[in-house]
């Protein structure tokens, strides 16, 4: 798409309503885009096409739908011409009470064919509409890779940290274009820096640097990311910046505590991947992952959390006066890189100095990871064509392609729902009977709408590639079903594990009490499975202290937590009036 302008296109039959939103979209918005109104279904497909035909960028579809209006087909032509296009229904102020309307809008979004919804302006200028739409605006701005921030990978698709660069600037706010070496645009943004790209991929950033191939600090580093640890003591050391950990990290900082975030990859955890998140309580449209986390992670800077990234937790210890000292050694050198326009390997030689905190309470938020299925030929495609996890980065690369994803909970329905909008066709793959036991009935009702299959009572046990193997992308799957045990061979390009879950708690020392996963045991279960060993204090541990007092666990790593963002932001937000009482004994 190279036309300047991308287009907006509102169709209403009823000329007052369409008149309305015209008016204040090219008042608002026309320099930047352009508005085309339309007065029925069959024009305004047309128009759809003719900017197909052209090249042309198509931002966002307003359209009328139910009262007899065939709006829904102009729903369904857009998305499938344009996979990244917003789509809202139009509705007039005040119709919200009506039950048709409320079961048109319910429908539409249930079947994935609408974003959200639009009210009809009723004032000029009418603010609240201008706030839907701009928001509208803006995730269309970053599902469409529109976004531009100076930074670009060089590298080649068929190299796995190609991928987990891009992934990494993508989770981090920042993103990046992707850039093939032998592309004319690699040539160009090489062109009097000195690099040559020699198989392993190169970071281009803002100012023109070349980093090649830098670790995650340095990474870090490049688009302004504290990495180093405090010398002074904390009140609070948080290990993990995913839902539970920022969430702490928000009412803590808030409280007056002196806090410290240690984050090991990228903030937001596992649910940072999530491609968009529907029920999370204040967010109607619902929300990526990704920009949830952002929007965390800046409100706990700016009540005075300070954020250590790429810095991996590895071991605990108290000290003589009853302070927890957090071993986190640097992941790389991640001084000053090159001076602009030179190249970097992403190190100067100057060692960051200071492996460790010490802390009066430690807040674990670390998570969980996805497991890794035990197949030796997936292998050779992870982080090319086999993924654990799903992001957008990954998705829009399934374009016209065969996807399986593994897993039948929450992740793995939103991430195969994201894939649905880009790949030729996607299916899930899980061991059980059906979808209900883990997942949310409104995913259920969206996967069904989007077409998203879903294979039962079955197990991915092997893997093919292409032939002859230019590159390590796969080509084939080998299922087994589960009762007999009988195996099929299915085409698949791309696979998405999303399964398991094994807490990061091995570097924890023996005092902290976990059960036969990794999980860590917390309140009343601390006496319970461990008994006066395990607890010789007086007073009982709190409901989300371990068996070390003064030490926490909240969110996925806990024992018995409840798998899910809006639990573990409540784990995290009512941990602290613990951390409280504990600091003041």
């Amino acid at each position: 798409m190279t036309h300047e302008r991308a287009a907006i296109l509102v169709c209403a039959p009823d000329a007052p309503a369409r008149e309305a939103v015209v008016r204040q979209l090219r008042r608002r918005y026309g320099s930047d885009y352009e508005v085309l109104p339309s007065a029925s279904e069959t024009d305004a497909r047309g128009r759809l096409d003719a900017l197909q035909s052209d090249g042309r960028d198509l931002a966002l579809v307003i359209a009328r739908a139910g009262g007899g209006d065939p709006a829904h087909p102009l729903f369904a032509w857009a998305r499938s011409l344009y996979p990244d296009v917003r789509r809202s229904v139009l509705i007039d102020w005040g119709s919200w009470a009506q039950s048709e309307t409320a079961r048109t809008i319910s429908d539409l979004m249930a079947r994935t064919l609408v974003d959200y919804y639009l009210v009809v302006p009723a004032r000029e200028p009418d603010e609240s509409f201008h706030r839907a739409v701009t928001d509208l605006l803006h995730d269309w701005e970053r599902a469409s890779g529109r976004v531009r921030t100076g930074f670009a990978v060089i590298g080649d698709p068929a190299v796995a940290r190609t991928h987990a660069l891009r992934i990494l600037l993508t989770r981090g706010g920042v993103g990046a274009d992707a850039v093939a070496p032998t592309s004319t645009q690699a040539q160009s943004l090489l062109a009097g820096t000195g690099a040559e790209y020699t198989g392993v991929p190169l970071v281009r950033v803002p100012d023109g640097r070349i980093l090649r191939d830098p670790d995650d600090a340095a990474l870090a580093a490049a688009y302004g990311l504290t990495t180093s640890l405090p010398r002074e003591p904390v009140d609070l050391a948080i290990v993990g910046a995913g839902p539970a950990g920022l969430a702490a990290a928000v009412y803590a900082a808030s409280e007056g505590l002196t806090t410290v975030v240690l984050e090991a990859e990228s903030i937001g955890g596992q649910a940072g991947s999530s491609s968009l998140i529907r029920n999370y309580l204040g967010f109607p449209r619902g929300a990526s992952g990704a920009d949830l986390a952002q929007r965390a992670y800046q409100q706990a800077w700016a009540f005075g959390a300070r954020f250590a990234h790429a810095r991996r937790a590895t071991g605990l210890q108290l000290d003589a006066d009853g302070a927890f000292v957090l071993e986190a050694p640097p992941a790389g050198d991640v001084g000053p890189q090159a001076q602009a326009g030179g190249e970097s390997d992403g190190a100067n030689g100057e060692q960051e100095p200071g492996s460790s905190v010490r802390a009066g309470a430690v807040v674990l938020a670390s998570g969980v990871s996805y497991r890794r299925l035990a197949v030796p030929e997936l292998e050779p495609f992870v982080g090319v064509s086999v993924f654990y996890g799903a992001t957008s980065v990954e998705a829009r690369a399934q374009e016209g392609k065969a996807v399986y994803v593994v897993g039948g909970g929450n992740s793995a329905g939103q991430a195969a729902l994201h894939l649905s909008r880009y790949a030729a066709s996607v299916a899930l793959v899980i061991r059980g009977a059906a979808l209900a036991e883990s997942m949310s009935q409104y995913l259920i009702d969206e996967l069904a709408a989007a077409g998203v299959g879903i294979v039962t009572r079955a197990r991915v046990v092997g893997a093919e590639a292409a032939h002859p193997p230019a590159a390590p992308l796969l080509e084939r799957i080998v299922l087994a079903d589960t009762l007999t045990g009988e195996q099929s061979v299915v085409a698949c390009e791309a696979l998405f594990i999303t399964i398991g879950a094994r807490p990061h708690t091995s570097w924890l020392p023996p005092a902290i009490l976990r059960d036969k996963w990794g999980s860590v045991i917390t309140g009343r279960d601390v006496v319970v499975e461990g008994g006066r060993l395990a607890w010789p204090h007086d007073e009982p541990p709190a409901p989300l202290e371990s068996s070390l007092a003064g030490f926490y666990a909240v969110g996925d790593v806990r024992r018995g937590s409840v798998k899910r963002v809006a639990s573990a932001v409540g784990e995290g937000s009512v941990v602290i009036s613990s951390v409280h009482q504990h600091l003041g004994r």
